[in-house]
């Protein structure tokens, strides 16, 4: 009996572990069912020598003649009814969690605030109470929250919450109103259950301008506890700390937020602003840390140079809120694109998801991470949590794309990045891993067609031409390819070495192809981390001088 308990234990604690949070029960079913096994242990010992099941019933061991026992026929029954008594246990929990529904229970999505106000100049201050609002509830584990690139693309106060509830994968939505008049603000915020299309919970703030801090931790609080959400200690105190003082300097700060992709200048002086308002306040050094990484990203700064002005912002963001996710998902990026320490970067996403369980930009750097260390498999689930957390970001579906791509699925690849254009037709990323994706499936026309749209999206680049260059590279358009190049090139610092690298390689010159990389890891561009992962590489990745410049990226951090 002992044996068969163990083993029928283990396999059921196994299910439990795997299968439970597929359907999303709680952890407190599987801390049920193991409590349920090691409780019931002794108990069926106890059971299984004390009696023993005989044709004529139930009776207790001694008075069974030991030339009559049947012993280890009944052991085998009573093996059947434990294996059926811990079964039972893992049924009737999965049933509980259909009837009641809890997985969903707990899911909402917090729509774009309307802003009543007459002047529209305060779109930013709506804006701001929305991202403030969803990134309080993020950081509470007991809840599913979308993130805000979903939500984004609905207007506010819709008419088919159940429709849109559908789509996000949610039960419940948060909708809401700001009116700022004066030297006051109305903030009106509903709570509707997506389901019966009801309201769960509604409230009217009435604050004057200078009192709004901690308005959003108020109202994040309040839908928690319509929720019925379970927080931490931790997640309790960060849902209430207030980030600053300073009314001034959360203005600028949610102003700078606004416009951090829309005009990145105009954001850094408004971060700024707010760090002179309030030298403590913590988020905006990590706002000011962004707008650099922004430039770095983009090209419109040398990876070194943004990287250098990053540091000091990032540093002193944690240094005051060691509490602050968005900081180490910073300094991940930090430590991955620009250090190339990517070890140290996936510690710090994992330690953002840890603070904001529902951060879907966390899953995705952290995935990024891990497909340019080769490890695709965990890539491509980190990728998928993004998308439950975010299932209508084309930056998402785009990023999935390029982690099929380098895992040589290039015709898996297609898939999302076709779907990202669904969603947003002019979205010129997807069209860049459409064309590196049809050209090593060997379909070049449509290659160069998508490389063309990518170039007409991004403003005729010298990076975008380059992706195009490379494309008429592997279509064996000689011609077409060196004018692109000629073009791309003319400009100083206006060209990734990274990509002429490629470009070489697929016109088979090797060893101009080494020195471009050689270059891009001198330059530390931002792109040469992708350098282990690349299929674009592969005729010269058996090269020994290859593996000379995997040895100069030393990580300087």
């Amino acid at each position: 009996v002992a044996i068969a308990y163990g083993v029928v234990a283990w396999l059921l604690i196994q299910i439990a572990t795997q299968v439970f949070p597929f359907f999303e029960i709680p952890h407190w079913g599987v801390r049920m069912v193991i409590l349920a096994i090691v409780f019931g242990f002794p108990l069926a010992l106890i059971f299984a020598w004390a009696f023993e099941l005989t044709p004529e019933g139930l009776k207790r061991t001694e008075e069974v003649d030991p030339t009559e026992s049947i012993t280890r026929s009944t052991g085998r029954k009573i093996d059947f009814v434990i294996i059926a008594l811990l079964s039972a246990i893992i049924v009737g929990l999965l049933y509980l969690q259909f009837r009641s529904g809890d997985g969903l229970e707990k899911s909402i999505a917090v729509l774009p605030f309307e802003n009543l106000s007459e002047e529209k100049a305060n779109a930013y201050f709506a804006d701001g109470i929305q991202e403030e609002i969803l990134t309080r509830l993020a950081k509470i584990s007991d809840l599913k929250v979308i993130s805000r690139t979903s939500t984004q693309r609905y207007r506010s106060a819709p008419s088919n919450i159940p429709e849109i509830a559908k789509q996000l994968g949610v039960a419940n939505i948060l909708e809401g109103s700001v009116q700022k008049e004066a030297d006051r603000v109305r903030v009106n915020v509903q709570l509707i259950d997506a389901r019966t299309d009801r309201s769960r919970w509604a409230e009217a703030y009435d604050r004057k301008w200078a009192d709004i801090i901690g308005l959003q931790s108020e109202i994040a609080q309040s839908v928690a506890e319509a929720l019925d959400a379970r927080l931490t200690g931790r997640e309790k105190a960060t849902l209430l700390a207030k980030p600053t003082e300073s009314h001034a300097a959360y203005d600028a700060y949610l102003r700078g937020r606004f416009f951090l992709h829309k005009s990145p200048e105009k954001a850094r002086v408004l971060f700024g602003q707010a760090i002179s308002d309030d030298p403590r306040f913590a988020l905006g050094y990590a706002g000011l840390a962004d707008y650099y990484i922004l430039l770095g990203k983009r090209g419109a700064m040398p990876g070194n140079g943004a990287a250098q002005l990053a540091w000091p912002q990032v540093e002193a963001a944690l240094a005051l809120d060691d509490q602050l996710a968005e900081g180490y998902i910073s300094r991940g990026i930090l430590l991955n694109d620009f250090e190339w320490n990517p070890p140290a970067a996936a510690a710090d996403y994992r330690r953002s998801l840890k603070l904001s369980p529902n951060s879907a930009d966390a899953h995705r750097w952290y995935a990024r991470a891990l497909g340019q260390s080769g490890r695709f498999e965990e890539a491509l689930r980190e990728i998928a949590a993004a998308e439950q957390q975010d299932p209508l970001s084309p930056l998402i579906l785009v990023t999935k794309a390029k982690l099929l791509f380098v895992a040589r699925k290039f015709e898996q690849a297609l898939e999302p990045s076709r779907k990202a254009l669904e969603l947003e037709p002019e979205f010129a990323g997807a069209f860049s891993i459409l064309a590196q994706s049809y050209s090593e499936l060997g379909m070049h026309q449509p290659a160069m067609e998508a490389a063309a749209r990518f170039v007409a999206l991004s403003g005729d680049t010298g990076w975008a031409k380059l992706e195009l260059a490379y494309a008429c590279a592997a279509a064996g358009e000689k011609p077409q390819c060196e004018r692109l190049i000629r073009e791309a090139t003319a400009v100083a610092g206006q060209f990734s070495p990274f990509d002429m690298a490629t470009i070489s390689s697929a016109r088979h010159e090797f060893d101009a192809a080494f020195q471009w990389l050689e270059r891009s890891v001198e330059e530390r561009s931002v792109d040469v981390i992708w350098i282990r992962v690349d299929p674009r590489l592969d005729h010269i990745r058996a090269d020994a001088r290859f593996q000379k410049v995997l040895a100069q990226m030393v990580p300087r951090r």
